[in-house]
């Protein structure tokens, strides 16, 4: 990152209603031993949600200045701190600390985001000191909102991907919303570029998309140099035929997670910046990007890499993973809300009722603006388009179409694309790392350098200020 310049832009905010700046902190012990896994789960929410921390080994002294200590429950017995401590995960505790269960090692897919959203009111009952986070969202909005589809099959091949590209970039015109984007794969471009509109964001899907029409072999048991091969035909075809990149965002083809460990290492080497192929309810976040391990947590399946973080930067891909939402009629389905397969698949088999699938759609969207979350959702294009096409028996389109104009609609929203999403993420956890406070006879001065366009903070004031979260703006001055 570029040196800041004098002069360059520092933005700032002041508060009033604070005796002590605050100051978070996570005790780790020696990995692999008990409560490590409970420490890794924190250290993966707190990064998610915008909190700097300080990463404390078992055995150091806690420094006086930090107000909130996260430990694992077997050690806070052993733990000298003046901060309010919040002991997590199974084991015996001693002396006035607060209590979080279950352990990270209990972690499974149905419990998942209900443990994620207990941990956010439990990290608020123990920081009576107050927290300062970078919000989630651009200019401090309440939730986002990102939809994408795939295409991988050509025009003749049922589902008729590529014929229902244009139709469902037209319904998502129609209700004016401008981030639709799509995973392709290049196959189906060469075969028939004419499908594919210009003005769209369009991803890589791989260029044959194995394990389907164009190639029946599974994506695993393709060899490193096969994967890069299908990587870059894919981007090649793009360039060639349609003009444009793939904005180095990839989705595995057909989800096939096999092989994640080889395919993130060649995503990461040939320089890609994000995949998306799980779904919120096994993802440690809850569903809020994240940087995948390059090692399991443990042998658990639930620990696998792809679907956790660790505390240790250098130990996670460079890649980023963006969940897909929790489909609410198949929560157990791992790869999020996908419009085949959701409502027993009725969207792709076109049996559901089309305003079934429209409130199908609405119910995430809810969900994560009661969580202050991210809504993924993932709509493919023979659904998107379904009913915009001569011989179409149900018309899908118009739900899909009245959805996304109450969504454009809102003012609690910040509506991304999957590579602005991307692109946002990234930035904010950089921001981050720069993001410093301090406070002076009552009044806490919070200053960052470099923020990016939109940055707004998320404040939860001190208990004996009234408590209670806020989002605060940032303004600029010169350095």
């Amino acid at each position: 990152m570029a040196r800041r310049n004098e002069g360059d832009p520092i933005a700032h905010a002041s508060i009033d209603g604070w005796r002590i700046a605050p100051r978070l902190g996570v005790v780790f012990p020696q990995r692999g031993t008990p409560g490590w896994s409970d420490a890794a789960m924190w250290s993966a929410l707190l990064r998610a949600w915008g909190f700097p921390f300080e990463s404390v080994g078992s055995s150091e002294h806690v420094s006086k200045a930090v107000t909130t200590l996260i430990v694992p429950a077997s050690l806070a017995g052993s733990v000298r701190t003046g901060a309010t401590v919040l002991a997590v995960g199974g084991g015996r505790t001693v002396g006035d600390v607060l209590r979080f269960e279950p352990s990270a090692d209990a972690l499974t897919a149905p419990t998942l985001e209900d443990v994620v959203d207990s941990a956010a009111g439990a990290l608020e009952t123990a920081a009576p000191a107050g927290l300062v986070a970078i919000a989630n969202w651009p200019f401090g909005r309440r939730a986002a909102l990102v939809v994408d589809g795939d295409v991988d099959h050509p025009t003749g091949v049922d589902p008729e991907c590529s014929r229902y590209v244009a139709p469902a970039i037209e319904t998502a015109k129609r209700a004016g919303f401008s981030a639709y984007g799509i995973f392709v794969a290049g196959a189906n471009v060469e075969a028939e570029p004419s499908s594919f509109p210009s003005g769209t964001e369009y991803y890589n899907h791989s260029f044959s998309h194995p394990y389907s029409h164009w190639n029946d072999r599974p994506w695993e048991s393709l060899g490193d140099a096969e994967m890069e091969t299908e990587i870059s035909r894919c981007r090649s075809a793009f360039e060639r035929a349609l003009g444009v990149d793939d904005h180095a965002m990839f989705r595995l083809p057909h989800f096939q997670l096999e092989a994640s460990d080889r395919t993130y290492a060649i995503l990461d080497r040939i320089g890609y910046l994000a995949d998306s192929s799980i779904g919120g309810n096994v993802s440690v976040t809850g569903g809020l990007p994240f940087h995948p391990a390059i090692d399991p947590w443990s042998e658990r399946p639930e620990d696998a890499a792809f679907a956790r973080t660790d505390p240790e930067p250098a130990r996670n891909r460079a890649l980023l993973q963006v969940p897909i939402s929790t489909d609410p009629t198949d929560p157990a389905f791992p790869h999020g809300c996908c419009s085949y397969n959701t409502l027993g698949e009725g969207v792709r088999n076109r049996t559901a009722d089309p305003a079934a699938y429209e409130s199908v759609l609405q119910e995430v969207l809810d969900r994560a603006v009661a969580r202050r979350s991210l809504a993924h959702l993932f709509i493919d294009p023979p659904d998107a388009g379904y009913g915009r096409l001569p011989g179409d028996r149900a018309d899908y389109a118009a739900g899909v179409e009245r959805w996304m104009r109450r969504a454009v609609g809102r003012s609690d929203l910040s509506i991304l694309s999957f590579a602005g999403l991307v692109s946002w993420w990234m930035q904010r956890e950089a921001a981050v790392e720069r993001l410093r406070w301090r406070v002076e006879n009552g009044r806490m001065r919070i200053t960052l350098p470099e923020a990016p366009a939109g940055t707004a903070l998320s404040v939860l004031a001190p208990a004996e200020a009234g408590g209670g979260w806020s989002t605060v703006a940032l303004e600029s001055e010169a350095a």
